[in-house]
């Protein structure tokens, strides 16, 4: 960009976005430390709120030196790839290490978050780059792994959030969210079962006709429930398959389907599962244990080529870690502790009277047929879920399921309310908007990035869903000022925890959530994400607040005249947000990011070159 280019754009932003949209600050700050901040240069939203960042720390003393946008190898490199050669940890940025990471996260409805931040799982083997450590999260962590009672389960996992709240080794900015459009009127819908792909469709409805059309912005291509990478296969295979245990509705916890009840061994290894005894097939016939063990048997065959092979073989050791009781008792022995069990006992059961001997006579290659075709027809999308398997047209990637008549003789469960699920690829966005809004379709998917804007016609909605991405600032929790706290005046890891929270308090989360992210975003409060069955939702964001980041720097370095807090800690009293800064605030300050940016990298280049 030319000189002349430069200050015409930069007239053009103050005549655009005048200096009154921009909050002003009452003190001048001096500058207290500078530091280096790097991220992945990625093209999404993340990248105009790491700027806008960078003329939000100087307001509190904390001055940017550079800013590097890199590949993801060098931010390894950098992080939780760090060599370990000049130094036997992850360094300052000067160092070659790093000061602030802006990352994201892809996350669960079980969160799990090992690895990350507990001091068993240090760098040198690929974990922890935070390189935080505190005894009383690695406990309150081991017991979070290993308890296998549910409401127990949550109580550990909302105390590591506390603890990650106060201590801030991960300062969480954003949780982001999905949109779907829906048509209005559509009735128990579970929209983030829906998205995680871990929805019951036996509560679905739509009181005008029962028959729900799904449409999808990719196409079909997987056939039973043993191969699931497509996640859109995945959600009809979902309404079919029933399993020893489902995600209940609301509260995502694990309650029994096709199972009447589980027992579990003192040591949390062994694990009693019986069955209803009126689970039956599509086709009347009984559901056994040795539906069950055999199901679960071809899992771990490696010729089947199951997408859960790894995870089965990670807790069982053999097929012999599965075993029958009876015609209505399956038995699990663990070979390690996993407080997310329930997530293996949510596999579809298959019939093995059929599939057993269509396997003796054709081999393995069914599992790549084309359902309802070939030389097994349904014997693998047979199954004892609310529906059955009516169509499947891989040529133009429609599915059609209608109710399993016998899944209302389970103890808890009543029959479907839709008469017909179907679920269609349409490309394209518009096409697809256009088809709900006249009334062919009754759900637009989220991967197709509508905007709220495309769901304001009479009789649609956009309805937003809890995502699994995570968006954060990692701290250097070795870095000597805000990491360890040694080059602060005090000294302390208290001041270190001070300078971090100062950080967190001048992030406009808010103005990020619905600017940069268009509203499809909201403030995080810790790395557990609130789509996670554990969340704490108690919690609340750090509020954007200046006055009281200021008093956490002056904590330790004075820096306000007179000093508003001189003795003790700032003391926390806001509660939510309160600044309002103007809508068209943080457009200004990342045009101007930009050009600050660019007018750094024109001088570099210059000194480069001279």
């Amino acid at each position: 960009m030319k000189r002349r280019e430069i200050y015409c754009l930069i007239a053009l932003c103050i005549i655009v976005f005048p200096a009154s949209m921009i909050e002003v600050q009452s003190v001048e700050i001096p500058e207290i430390f500078s530091i280096s901040l790097l991220r992945a240069n990625v093209a999404d939203p993340r990248q105009n709120w790491a700027l806008l960042m960078e003329l939000q720390l100087p307001k509190i003393g904390i001055v940017v030196d550079f800013h590097e946008s890199t590949s993801w190898s060098n931010v390894a490199l950098r992080t939780w790839d760090y060599p370990l050669i000049d130094f036997d940890y992850i360094p300052t940025y000067a160092e070659g290490g790093f000061d602030l990471l802006f990352m994201n996260y892809l996350w669960d409805l079980d969160w799990n978050p090992s690895r990350l931040f507990d001091t068993g799982y240090p760098v040198t083997i690929g974990g922890n780059f935070y390189q935080y450590a505190n005894p009383v999260y690695d406990s309150l962590l081991i017991n979070y792994l290993s308890e296998l009672d549910q409401n127990t389960h949550i109580n550990y996992g909302k105390q590591l959030q506390a603890i990650l709240y106060e201590d801030l080794p991960s300062i969480a900015t954003l949780y982001e969210r999905s949109l779907y459009g829906f048509k209005e009127g559509l009735t128990g819908i579970d929209a983030l079962l829906l998205s995680t792909g871990a929805d019951r469709y036996e509560y679905w409805d739509a009181p005008s006709d029962h028959i729900i059309k799904y449409a999808i912005p990719t196409d079909l291509d997987e056939y039973n429930s043993y191969i699931q990478d497509n996640f859109y296969d995945k959600l009809w295979m979902q309404g079919i398959y029933g399993s020893l245990f489902k995600r209940e509705q609301t509260t995502r916890l694990w309650e029994p389907q096709i199972a009447s009840d589980i027992f579990i061994s003192e040591d949390n290894l062994n694990v009693t599962i019986n069955l209803d005894p009126n689970a039956k097939f599509s086709d009347g016939s009984p559901v056994l244990a040795e539906d069950v063990e055999y199901s679960y048997e071809l899992h771990m065959t490696p010729a089947v080529g199951s997408s859960y092979y790894w995870n089965l073989n990670k807790w069982l050791a053999s097929n012999d870690s599965i075993s029958t009781v009876g015609a209505d008792t399956v038995t699990f022995n663990l070979s390690q502790t996993n407080a997310f069990m329930y997530n293996l006992f949510s596999y579809g059961i298959v019939d093995k009277s059929e599939v057993q001997p269509a396997i003796s006579t054709y081999g393995y290659s069914i599992f790549n047929e084309i359902p309802l075709t070939g030389n097994v027809s349904d014997t693998l999308v047979k199954s004892c879920g609310p529906f059955k398997l009516d169509t499947y047209n891989q040529t133009t990637s429609t599915v059609k399921l209608v109710p399993n008549t016998y899944y209302s003789e389970l103890l808890n469960y009543d029959s479907p309310l839709l008469d017909e699920w179907q679920m269609m690829f349409i490309s394209g966005k518009d096409t697809a908007v256009a088809e709900l809004i006249t009334g062919n379709v009754d759900i637009v998917d989220a991967q197709y990035y509508p905007t709220i804007a495309d769901f304001t016609p009479t009789g649609v909605k956009g309805v937003l869903v809890k995502g699994p991405l995570y968006q954060e600032i990692a701290v250097n929790m070795r870095h000597p000022v805000f990491g360890t706290g040694e080059l602060t005046p005090l000294g302390t890891p208290e001041s270190a925890k001070y300078v971090r929270k100062a950080i967190s308090h001048v992030i406009p989360r808010t103005i990020i959530a619905d600017e940069v992210y268009d509203g499809l975003a909201v403030p995080a409060t810790t790395a557990c994400p609130d789509m996670a069955v554990v969340y704490d939702d108690t919690l609340q964001p750090y509020a954007y607040d200046l006055d009281l980041a200021l008093e956490y720097m002056d904590y330790n370095w004075d820096i306000l005249d007179p000093p508003t807090t001189t003795t003790g800690t700032p003391s926390e009293t806001s509660n939510g947000f309160t600044k309002t800064i103007g809508d068209n605030w943080i457009i200004s300050i990342v045009l101007l990011s930009l050009i600050g940016l660019t007018i750094t990298q024109i001088i570099r280049k210059r000194k480069m070159s001279s």
